[in-house]
């Protein structure tokens, strides 16, 4: 990617002689085609969704057809193969698809201007990319020494821009709603993480309000800090080149990509362990006796973000015990004062185990041990090549078995830079391999141990041609192809989630994307409000699996951001619920209507419910909408006279059912 590409012979080649004066003319009547369009299907009362997207089809539709017109010109100056020009046009265009359609949904459904309004600057920002990119497509002189660089530069900015302009577009996952309760309950610990998420949640919706953006944004300055590190870690031990090549993967790879949208504990937990890794490099390998503070300060906010950067530590250890000029640290003091700023960082969260029963050390350490035995290698490996796409993870493993034969050896220099990279790499990664040798594991584990072998693979991407093997080669051959893919897969996922297309409806998507949460509220909201009317005691909501539908409701129950404070789980009526079960204990809601949510008719349908209360209706069902159309539906059922598990005879735990 940081070479120039080939020219191809003269039936290939492109004229770019007044390029500017030719292209810009093209461009500016494309964009007149895409509103004329947009205004006439509107005019007809075509969806504003599909009217947009017409609008866009038809000036790419243009456009494709002057660039095959310039193609068959028999000037003689030529940049690129047809082999390139096409893919590399199609992801322009899906890539100023999305942009521009984040803008729109910025503007029409946020600010609520109206559409022929919000159009315009849609239309302007997916016109400036598409002529950008086309530009970079059939124009090399200006671009044929800083080229490729600016392509990368390029691609980083417009991934940047991507979640930026769709990061208040997207409804909440559950899991997010269920870390902004968090942050409703403010503490120093919580049963199944400690409190860091929550702590980025509070000052996000402080400073820009309780939406989607101001739950998220703290997760897209997370994945800012990750990107520098995982850069300046390249940089030290590979150089520049390889730096803006990390940072390209450090944005596109799917685990990091989305964990710098979705505000999960992985955000901060990422940034901190690409800043500890940055830290331990500079001390153990660069000598710099300060950046042991730093280190100590990193893996303390790592602990304070999610318990895996544990890991990080015997990795150090080991790190020292085996290169030689790290060894003399062991004898210093500065690991130790970096081990106690970390112990000092962690300590609220030690305290607030010591008074709750160490219940999170529990739930996370010997709960997770005590679990059926399962065989999960293989979908380990699955998660993983989700989480660095297929290429990836096989470019990541061929390196980590030749770095590690490289390092251990019989020569007696041992080149530190790789061993870093592999005992980093392999330590937390065998521990992963060891667990689902015998329990279940989640897709997102694995996702911040390969920061370590990044810089590596970056370096190899760019490596020299002719000293690679035949793999290496294939692989850095379909580098540019796999990250081509997996950038338009985000940029049409987010279009599809945020706006949908014609034709493609989101029907039945409830449950499996976060599309329609808001309007589920909404609907929510008019049952409670019709059963507020007809009872004459306080309506709880009550979320029956254990904890999405609860947290959704908290968020998107009340209009404006406001929280729903009634919205308890399913603890009072059986069944575990996390921290709802702290939050809300079981008595506190006796006597009180229950409207009881749920996805599915199952757990409405437990025998147990009979005993908690005087009267229950029916179960009905809802549909919910989306501009107009159906997108899927709930279940529910009001129980009066509320008599929870605490006040009866019945066990609080899990029922049947679960």
């Amino acid at each position: 990617m940081l070479r120039d590409l080939p020219a191809d012979d003269a039936s290939e080649q492109l004229p770019v002689r007044h390029l500017p004066s030719r292209l810009f003319p093209v461009s500016l009547i494309a964009t007149l085609l895409d509103l004329l369009i947009f205004v006439a299907l509107r005019s007809r009362n075509v969806d504003v969704v599909a009217a947009h997207v017409y609008g866009f089809a038809a000036a790419t539709l243009f456009g494709a057809v002057y660039l095959a017109r310039m193609r068959s010109s028999d000037e003689p100056d030529a940049v690129r193969p047809g082999s390139v020009i096409w893919p590399s046009f199609a992801l322009v265009q899906v890539l100023a698809l999305a942009i521009r359609g984040g803008v729109f949904a910025a503007l029409f459904f946020s600010l609520q201007l109206s559409p022929a309004i919000a159009i315009v600057p849609a239309i302007l920002a997916g016109a400036a990319i598409s002529y950008c990119g086309q530009a970079w497509i059939i124009w090399q002189r200006p671009f044929a020494t800083e080229g490729p660089t600016m392509l990368v530069a390029g691609a980083i900015a417009s991934l940047v821009v991507l979640r930026l302009l769709f990061l208040g577009q997207i409804d909440l996952l559950p899991e997010e709603a269920y870390y902004w309760n968090y942050s409703r309950h403010l503490d120093i610990g919580y049963l199944d993480h400690p409190p860091m998420v929550a702590w980025i949640i509070w000052i996000g919706t402080w400073l820009f309000g309780t939406n989607e953006f101001g739950v998220r944004v703290g997760a897209f300055f997370a994945w800012l800090a990750t990107a520098i590190f995982a850069a300046l870690l390249t940089r030290n031990l590979f150089g520049n080149r390889a730096a803006l090549i990390s940072c390209l993967l450090i944005s596109v790879m799917p685990f990091y990509f989305l964990s710098g949208f979705l505000m999960l504990p992985d955000a901060p937990l990422t940034a901190a362990w690409a800043g500890t890794l940055f830290f331990l490099e500079r001390a153990l390998i660069g000598n710099k006796r300060a950046a042991w503070l730093g280190a100590g300060l990193c893996f303390g906010l790592g602990m304070l973000s999610k318990y895996t950067i544990a890991l990080l530590g015997p990795a150090a250890l080991l790190f020292m015990l085996l290169d030689p000029r790290a060894r003399r640290w062991l004898m210093r003091p500065e690991p130790y004062v970096a081990a106690l700023i970390a112990t000092a960082l962690f300590s609220p969260v030690i305290y607030w185990n010591a008074t709750h029963d160490w219940m999170s050390f529990a739930f996370q350490g010997s709960r997770r041990l005590e679990e059926a035995h399962h065989f999960s290698l293989p979908v380990l490996i699955g998660y993983a090549a989700i989480v660095l796409t297929p290429t990836g993870l096989l470019a990541a493993l061929i390196l980590i078995a030749s770095s590690t034969v490289t390092v251990f050896s019989p020569a007696r220099f041992r080149d530190s830079k790789l061993l870093f990279s592999v005992v980093f790499t392999l330590v937390p990664l065998s521990v992963f391999v060891a667990f689902s040798l015998f329990h279940e594991n989640k897709p997102n584990w694995t996702g911040p141990l390969w920061l370590a072998i990044l810089p590596v693979l970056a370096d190899r991407f760019i490596g020299q041609a002719g000293k690679e093997t035949w793999i290496a080669r294939r692989l850095k051959a379909a580098g540019p192809l796999t990250i081509g893919i997996t950038i338009a897969v985000f940029a049409l996922m987010f279009h599809y989630i945020a706006l949908g297309f014609p034709g493609v409806g989101h029907r039945h998507n409830i449950r499996t994307l976060p599309i329609a949460w808001d309007e589920f509220g909404d609907a929510v909201a008019d049952i409670e409000k019709t059963v507020e009317s007809q009872s004459d005691k306080p309506v709880v909501l009550v979320g029956m699996d254990q904890y999405f539908v609860a947290s959704e409701m908290a968020f998107y129950v009340r209009p404006g951001g406001i929280h729903a404070p009634n919205s308890i789980g399913r603890g009072a009526v059986g069944g575990g619920g996390l921290m709802y079960d702290i939050w809300f204990p079981a008595d506190r809601s006796n006597g009180n209507t229950a409207l009881m949510i749920s996805l599915g008719k199952g757990e409405l349908e437990r025998k147990d419910l009979a005993d908690r209360f005087s009267q229950m209706t029916d179960i009905r069902e809802q549909v919910v909408e989306k501009r107009g159309v159906a997108i899927g539906k709930f279940y529910y059922r009001i129980g009066y006279d509320l008599r929870s598990c605490a006040s009866t005879a019945t066990s609080c735990g899990p029922s049947e059912i679960d």
